[in-house]
């Protein structure tokens, strides 16, 4: 079969006459029932076609490629959360590497510790601090003692908290490093550094998570289990800090016990500056 190319109606593919039309088609360059044609009622250059097939695969082949990125960024995205967690259970096994393994050259994983233990610690506060307040305002309605009105946004609270626990992750590595350099001389690659010192805290990181659900869930009830959990999250970063110094060959004449002091003294000092900033000047 072929189309005719002055009434495009189907005729037979040995017709010399169109049949529909009696259009003379043996010397013209018919149309094949494989190919569409498209024109219009004032066309008047009939052997100029658009070729729809063409349209329609671009459109088939962008709607396979965009399902087939879809698929591709779920999988990836699943399998970098599959390597993250083996990270993490490998640390928690083997904390200080003690068995010689190979270590995590991902760049990446310390900085996403640090930040998801930040959420998890700024929505932890936040919670606490949220029901305390709707509890102390509940208990002052019925008081006959003077009380103090104060009120806690939850969204200002989780912002400033993140940022203070954010430079509290950030610091201790941060602070390490700086020690180890300059004035231990030892070098170390900065993101291996802040990776290898996220993976020690793996463990604390489970009790942050555990102390971040049962928040949730109880935030008065089991207030004090929570808040316990949460002061051994945060003294595993000041023991790893240690522990970090003082696994560290030192070959100067610089004690160790004073490169600590030095460095929680400092960190303890840009806390309590940010705390002061975030909570009272802003």
């Amino acid at each position: 079969m072929k189309i005719c190319v002055y009434c495009h109606n189907r005729i037979p593919k040995e017709a010399l006459i169109c049949p529909m039309c009696g259009s003379d088609v043996s010397d013209s360059d018919a149309i094949h029932q494989d190919e569409f044609y498209q024109s219009t009622l004032f066309e008047d250059n009939t052997e100029n076609f658009v070729d729809l097939t063409a349209d329609e695969d671009d459109q088939e082949w962008e709607s396979a490629s965009r399902a087939e990125k879809q698929a591709f960024s779920f999988n990836e995205a699943l399998k970098k959360f599959i390597r993250y967690i083996r990270f993490l259970w490998k640390k928690m096994k083997d904390p200080a590497e003690t068995r010689k393994s190979r270590r995590e050259s991902h760049n990446l994983y310390g900085y996403f510790t640090f930040v998801l233990s930040a959420l998890l610690s700024a929505g932890l506060v936040t919670r606490i601090a949220v029901a305390l307040a709707k509890q102390y305002d509940l208990l002052s309605q019925i008081s006959l003692l003077p009380t103090v009105t104060f009120q806690v946004e939850p969204v200002v609270w989780f912002m400033k908290n993140f940022l203070l626990f954010l430079a509290f992750y950030y610091l201790y590595p941060f602070l390490a490093y700086l020690i180890k350099t300059f004035f231990l001389h030892r070098r170390h690659a900065f993101h291996n550094w802040m990776t290898q010192y996220a993976g020690m805290n793996a463990f604390g990181l489970l009790l942050l998570g555990a102390a971040f659900v049962i928040s949730l869930i109880a935030p008065i009830l089991m207030a004090v289990p929570v808040l316990l959990l949460f002061l051994v999250h945060l003294s595993s970063y000041l023991v790893t800090f240690i522990a970090s110094l003082y696994q560290t060959i030192n070959e100067t004449k610089r004690d160790t016990l004073y490169l600590c002091l030095g460095g929680i003294s400092a960190h303890l000092l840009l806390m309590m500056t940010l705390a002061y900033l975030l909570f009272l000047k802003i």
